[in-house]
């Protein structure tokens, strides 16, 4: 059993409160706890506590700590169940308190997944040329369960993501970009499957993009590498020249027709 001698409120923090009790012949600091705790629990100077009680008040400003920490964390944006339960293990919480915390904040609807997952997708969709895939694997980092992450993932329907794969075809095709129109379709059908769109979606993008090269653009782009080549190659002759060089420029998405007739002619002569 525990006398409290005094109760003083800390320098830095007029919300917190240091606990004093005998020692033996002796004060010492016991504990200190927040103000809700102090009312709680209604300490005051000459009241007695029991080891039970003790440890009550010890559990109970420990949860008060944990929650104002949550709180703070989540004052920035919202937050996953998964990611306060990490943040406040970071900080040596213990479990017990932190399912408790977790708890208090879902009572209050401070930390809801399925809300989360909901306004994620929406800032995915409006922000990013993300895919669902993609979001559906930044869900599952952040802890989202799969029913709250593919009912919010439903919203995305296949006509807004047939929508923003288009735009993101448009964005990225160029007629200067020094490649060859399959290679530069290939790289960007690439970029959106990495995304998270399907190959459905990306194929008929495509179709409703309607992006191409012009004859010259294709052809400057095709002098690029073929110069290129050519001074890898040049060591060659005859034959074994030609192959390489129809071979290097065919892996670029060339036409071979268009090769054919490059190589036929003299513009790669003086390279």
């Amino acid at each position: 059993m525990a006398v409290i001698t005094r109760i003083s409120a800390q320098q830095k923090n007029d919300e917190r409160f240091n606990i004093f009790i005998q020692k033996g012949t002796k004060e010492e600091f016991a504990f200190s706890v927040d103000a809700d705790v102090l009312i709680k629990f209604q300490l005051q100077k000459g009241m007695e506590i029991n080891e039970e009680e003790w440890e009550e008040i010890i559990d109970e400003d420990q949860f008060r700590k944990a929650f104002n920490k949550a709180l703070h964390f989540l004052s920035y944006r919202m937050r996953t169940v998964h990611e306060i339960e990490a943040f406040l293990e970071k900080k040596e919480v213990p479990e017990h308190t932190v399912k408790r915390v977790i708890s208090r904040l879902s009572e209050y609807d401070f930390v809801n997944d399925k809300s989360f997952a909901d306004a994620f997708v929406k800032s995915r969709m409006n922000t990013s040329f993300k895919g669902p895939g993609a979001i559906r694997q930044e869900l599952k980092k952040k802890g989202i369960g799969e029913i709250d992450s593919e009912g919010a993932i439903s919203q995305f329907t296949y006509e807004q993501q047939l929508e923003a794969s288009v735009k993101f075809i448009q964005k990225q095709f160029s007629g200067r970009a020094k490649r060859s129109e399959k290679e530069q379709k290939q790289k960007i059908a690439q970029q959106l499957q990495q995304k998270g769109f399907t190959w459905e979606v990306i194929e008929l993008a495509f179709q409703q993009a309607q992006i191409s090269q012009t004859a010259e653009e294709e052809k400057e782009a095709l002098l690029v590498h073929a110069k290129k080549a050519h001074n890898k190659y040049k060591k060659h002759t005859g034959y074994e020249y030609e192959a390489r060089m129809k071979r290097y420029l065919y892996g670029k998405g060339f036409d071979s027709s268009v090769i054919t007739e490059l190589l036929s002619g003299d513009e790669l002569t003086d390279q």
